[in-house]
């Protein structure tokens, strides 16, 4: 199974027992996220960086109690090779993130967050063309406007990693750790009454 199909699989599962959940609790939510990339690269020898590019995530979670949530997250990240023929940067993530919220009954509500999973890094064309699977983690702040009882906005910064990746073979071989950071907005929608 690779790591997109398991990736589907565990974010399914998630959202599924989230929307079970909902009818009872209102403490579940679901969120989509977009934005954009920056500063990704493979920070090997050679090296392979990334052009500005972009990112999309889909979570589903739960509201824990006294400013704590946690949550289970699909990520995808896609940047353009910053060379002619050094290749593009495209991962996908399945994370499992904790948050903490600050500020919950003001009408501006900061909040960070970090998290842990698994990444497929690939690195798409170019002479280090391949892809790898690796231990990955993030770090997030940002802030949080509700607009209703359910549904808020939220503008967040990620610094994603992802470490121990090799692509290539002989000359062009390519060992070294993925690391990137994003701008996002998105709506959170609680699914409980």
């Amino acid at each position: 199974m690779n790591m997109r199909t398991l990736t589907a699989v565990a974010f399914a599962a998630t959202a599924l027992s989230a929307t079970a959940a909902a009818a009872q609790d209102a403490n579940w939510y679901v969120q989509g996220a977009v934005g954009g990339a920056f500063q990704s690269e493979v920070n090997g020898r050679p090296s392979a960086k990334g052009d500005t590019g972009w990112a999309v995530s889909g979570a589903a979670g739960r509201a824990i109690g006294d400013g704590f949530r946690g949550e289970g997250e699909v990520l995808y990240l896609d940047s353009s090779g910053r060379h002619a023929g050094s290749g593009d940067l495209k991962t996908i993530a399945g994370m499992v993130n904790g948050y903490y919220d600050f500020n919950r009954q003001g009408a501006f509500q900061p909040f960070v967050g970090a998290g842990v999973g698994l990444a497929q890094v690939k690195v798409d064309g170019g002479p280090s063309d391949g892809d790898d699977t690796g231990f990955a983690y993030q770090f997030k702040v940002g802030v949080a406007h509700p607009f209703s009882d359910r549904l808020t906005g939220e503008v967040a910064y990620r610094y994603f990693g992802v470490n121990g990746l090799e692509f290539g073979n002989g000359p062009g071989r390519l060992d070294g750790d993925f690391s990137t950071q994003a701008v996002t907005v998105g709506l959170r929608y609680k699914l409980g009454q």
